[in-house]
């Protein structure tokens, strides 16, 4: 990836979701393409690290120690975004000039903070691009 990346929780999730032999190929292309995605150097925020480890305990049935090890490692491995009264600020900017949702516009915001110019996720707009510097890209 020669841009810098922010990368939204559910392309964590996708990676980490257990595909079984049914599942459709659909599912297992999306999880290697996370996959790969979470191995490259990303920033991402405390929010993701939240969103991801709460959706690992509840619906992937991940253990605590294995949600605690997922948090060390994004310490080790990412530039981490943490929430700030500016970052609150952008996101209300984002959410009012491209009415994206209220969590979505903490991503957006978070991904600007870092510098991003592209961000991962498929649940937002693709091909959207916030303040002529983010490009939201579904990588699916």
């Amino acid at each position: 990836m020669n841009d810098s990346v922010f990368v939204d929780s559910n392309i964590f999730l996708y990676a980490f979701s257990k595909i079984d032999e049914n599942s459709k190929n659909k599912e297992l292309e999306k999880q290697v393409i996370a996959s790969k995605i979470i191995l490259e150097k990303i920033n991402i925020s405390t929010q993701v690290i939240n969103e991801v480890s709460n959706n690992m305990l509840r619906k992937l049935k991940f253990s605590n120690t294995e949600v605690r090890e997922f948090v060390e490692s994004c310490y080790a491995r990412y530039e981490i975004v943490n929430f700030s009264e500016e970052l609150f600020i952008v996101a209300s900017e984002v959410r009012e000039k491209y009415n994206i949702s209220y969590y979505d516009s903490l991503i957006v915001s978070a991904g600007l903070k870092s510098n991003a110019t592209v961000l991962y996720s498929e649940d937002m707009h693709n091909g959207l691009v916030v303040n002529d510097c983010l490009t939201i890209i579904n990588p699916f």
